[in-house]
């Protein structure tokens, strides 16, 4: 693995900070003095950037220094990143409340090396000294000594040492999750100039929950790549918890799902698309599928496959078994896999809590059937779920915009009859 591998923006910090400062002042002077640095190394900062971009970020004049297009796109997202610096050093603050102010650590005011915060990434990430050497080819003595530079810098200590590797310290969980944030929107600056000239790349990374992997996602992703087919596409799947923890530290752009309630004030938010109903699935043969009409009633010895406790389906099966005085089952196998449903499904006269989308193909190839079971109102909604304080990348904002079509065409009920 490289720096790249590691989602990480192979850009001075310092010189990121130069380009801020002159954008805000519209001078070299003015900035330079700002800064208490020399009006040479000002200019050198903000030619060497240009230079690693290959794009001309301010326009020169005996007035001062005006950004170009590109030189605002890329300030918008130094301003993000040093938001969430500016979230670190607060929240360092609350760790050592009588240690010395944050603004006057390099840590939390881009007056580091970006290559130390790399291997510090790279560290909380793999738990292990010899794998962050090898990935970023480096020594592991030089590991060692950006992280020993890194705690003296901070006072505290950010990974416990363990046999097997090292554990990363309460602070430090903050610290990575709010670096991560402000790489990220680092290289969505990047992507954000090259988008200007037409030319459009980068990465979208999804968190898909169960209901959205069949179908909706899948299109989405599809329709996604066969109008950009240079673009990064990758997803990840697991627990809602997970996946929330994921999109909070920008390891993923969004999640796409079940939505969540979120509370006042969230650094996250949601946005629904539809609201969709929960079905009876079963077998194509199931004993109870030759029926034309169920009450629900006469499933309370049926044998279950449901979703975990925690999860929205799972509180839907629990109103509909109060709403018709039921008791839960005795057996029921959770999972949130829909290939271990199907394979239980298939193999057995189990029923599972599930919506039609997700058996679109297994009903087309007839192997999975809805049974006429009389639920009452299952409906769930199905969205979004993003961070408040971003600005998806160029990507990003692609794929949402198939999404939302994507998603549109469902809730018209056009969609499925197009297949």
């Amino acid at each position: 693995m490289t720096i790249k591998a590691h989602m990480i923006p192979v850009l001075s910090l310092r010189q990121l900070k130069s380009a801020l400062f002159v954008a805000e002042n519209r001078n070299v002077t003015k900035a330079a003095n700002k800064l208490n640095r020399s009006q040479t190394a000002i200019t050198k900062a903000i030619g060497d950037l240009e230079a690693s971009l290959g794009k001309k970020l301010f326009d020169r004049s005996s007035t001062g220094m005006m950004p170009t297009v590109y030189g605002e796109a890329l300030v918008f997202r130094i301003k993000l990143a040093v938001e969430e610096f500016r979230r670190a050093g607060e929240a360092y603050q609350a760790y050592k409340p009588g240690g010395r102010s944050y603004h006057s650590i390099p840590v939390f005011s881009l007056d580091i090396s970006y290559k130390r915060l790399a291997a510090f990434i790279a560290l909380f990430e793999m738990r292990d000294i010899a794998s962050v050497a090898k990935s970023l080819d480096v020594t592991k003595a030089a590991v060692y000594n950006s992280l020993r530079q890194l705690e003296e810098l901070l006072d505290l200590t950010l990974f416990d040492r363990e046999p097997n590797g090292v554990a990363p310290t309460p602070f430090c969980h903050v610290l990575a999750r709010h670096v991560k944030l402000a790489f990220s929107e680092i290289r969505h600056g990047v992507e954000d100039i090259e988008s200007i000239d037409g030319v459009t790349q980068g990465r979208v990374v999804i968190g898909t929950l169960p209901y959205t992997r069949t179908y909706l996602t899948p299109r989405a992703i599809n329709r996604l790549l066969e109008r950009f087919p240079q673009l990064d596409v990758s997803t990840q799947e697991g627990p809602y918890g997970v996946m929330e923890a994921a999109l909070r530290s920008g390891d993923i752009d969004f999640i796409v799902g079940a939505v969540r309630p979120v509370s006042e004030g969230s650094e996250v938010k949601t946005e629904t698309l539809f609201a969709d109903r929960l079905s009876v699935i079963a077998r194509k043969g199931h004993p109870l599928s030759s029926k034309t009409n169920i009450n629900f009633k006469e499933l309370q010895n049926a044998l279950w496959v449901l979703p975990s406790h925690a999860t929205p389906t799972w509180q839907i099966f629990e109103e509909t078994l109060q709403r018709h005085d039921m008791h839960p089952p005795e057996q029921a196998v959770l999972t949130s896999s829909l290939s271990m449903v199907r394979g239980l499904l298939l193999d057995s006269d189990r029923l599972a809590l599930l919506s039609e989308h997700q058996i679109h193909y297994d009903k087309i190839n007839g192997l999975l059937v809805t049974l006429p079971v009389k639920l009452g109102d299952t409906y769930r909604p199905i969205g979004i779920t993003m961070r408040t304080h971003t600005q998806p990348s160029p990507a990003a904002q692609l794929f949402l915009e198939e999404l939302r079509q994507v998603a549109t065409e469902i809730s018209e009920g056009d969609s499925l009859k197009s297949v």
